[in-house]
């Protein structure tokens, strides 16, 4: 299975041969990097690989007998993520669906273990200064299928994709319950049991603690979600509202987003930069739910920089891996201000950022991360102090669709399965 997974990437790839080309030459790959996001309480991101780099004699185009072969250059990648999170020392957090969709520039590794390849580790160095982050871009609508919960059809908002169930205004009250909970009415909302598990946002309130974004934990009728807000308090106002699914992390979950043998479809409505267009996804068989190993489990809240290799997975003692195609690794830092903050907040970086992934198919999964990557987030936090590490720990079905042949060569990574999260503060 992994070979056939590690082949089918290198296809999508491949530098192709023009139609008069009937000579051997090159090949290019692409390993670059899927851009970061800053998540709040419950929040998640995954890591995405884009980038290019060719090989062949005398560079990105090169001849062979009777024909030539020339490789366009990957202008973007492409990451989207399915997964059931949960976070690693919060089980009041619960556990949902979350949805990442990171479209960005391409950038090439600052350290690469095995180049052009799709396994092992690659690392970014970002300066807020010379070298930021890349941004998000929005390239359209990417839709969901074969999910619990039904099909989603995710949509750039300004700062990042979002995937709304259902949208709306109308008169609203809120009216304070039990352990920290509160009902939300709304005149003309069509909840849904299918809405347990999701996000409901809301605006219009005069208590600021009434607005923002809360987890659905009950419905009670078509008008009324019991949601977490433990600021609540009583209040009506005119209300304009938005159901998201993919949001996060819901404590006391019901709902298993995600389960053993779930086959996800993943497509692409062309827009926003048109840098993407690829055919839907063949059916993708989600990772399955994992428990960390002991030792992973203490290392995913207590990341090292002394800059000595790390090695996390399922594999080890304590530790139970279900199928799954692949096991990766996503760890970002940030030196920006927590003071204050949700311990699960990722403010943007003031002055260094680094990015780490690292992929291994099939195994034991268990991965290091070599030293080599770790010294970069000891250097970092050298020049200006780490204030947070998210590590993000996945068990993944995977696909690499291409874009159409008209299009540069950019490959977007879905990956479906599940997904442990850890939060280090230095």
């Amino acid at each position: 299975m992994a070979l056939a997974l590690a082949t089918t990437l290198a296809v999508a790839a491949g530098c192709p041969m023009s139609d008069d080309d009937d000579g051997a030459g090159g090949s290019s790959t692409s390993a670059g990097h899927g851009g970061s996001s800053a998540s709040g309480e419950g929040g998640s991101s995954s890591a995405g690989e884009g980038g290019s780099s060719s090989s062949g004699e005398g560079g990105s185009s090169s001849s062979g007998e009777g024909g030539s072969v020339r490789c366009p250059v990957a202008t973007h990648n492409g990451i989207i993520s399915i997964q059931d999170v949960s976070i690693q020392g919060a089980p009041q957090a619960g556990h949902g669906l979350t949805v990442q969709v990171l479209f960005t520039p391409s950038r090439p590794p600052a350290y690469e273990q095995v180049p052009g390849e799709i396994e092992g580790c690659k690392a970014w160095v970002y300066d807020t200064q010379d070298n930021p982050p890349p941004a998000l871009t929005d390239q359209g609508v990417i839709t969901i299928a074969g999910l619990e919960g039904g099909p989603l059809a995710c949509r750039f908002a300004g700062s990042g994709y979002v995937c709304p169930t259902s949208t709306g205004a109308g008169q609203a009250s809120v009216a304070p319950g039990q352990t920290g909970t509160a009902a939300y009415t709304i005149e003309g909302a069509t909840f849904s049991a299918a809405d347990v598990g999701r996000y409901l946002r809301v605006t219009g309130a005069a208590n600021a603690k009434n607005q923002g974004a809360f987890p659905i934990v009950a419905v009670e009728s078509s008008t009324t979600a019991i949601v977490v807000n433990q600021g609540a308090a009583e209040e009506a106002f005119a209300a304009e509202y938005t159901v998201l699914a993919g949001a996060g992390p819901v404590p006391n979950n019901p709902v298993d987003p995600i389960e053993g043998g779930d086959e996800v479809v993943v497509g692409i409505s062309p827009g926003g930069e048109m840098a993407f267009d690829f055919p839907d996804s063949a059916p993708i068989v989600a990772g399955e739910a994992f428990t960390p190993d002991t030792a992973s489990a203490a290392a995913l809240v207590a990341v090292p920089l002394d800059g000595s290799p790390l090695t996390l997975g399922c594999g080890g003692p304590g530790g139970s891996c279900r199928p799954a195609q692949a096991t990766l690794v996503r760890l970002t830092s940030t030196d920006g201000d927590v003071e204050g903050a949700s311990p699960f907040a990722m403010p943007p970086p003031a002055r260094k950022q680094v990015e780490i992934q690292c992929v291994a198919l099939g195994g034991d999964g268990t991965l290091t991360i070599p030293a080599e990557a770790m010294k970069l987030l000891q250097e970092a936090h050298k020049v200006s102090p780490i204030s947070r590490i998210r590590t993000a720990l996945m068990r993944e079905g995977w696909a690499g669709p291409a874009n159409a042949p008209s299009l540069p060569p950019n490959i977007t990574t879905i990956l479906v399965g599940h997904g442990l999260l850890g939060f280090t503060s230095p």
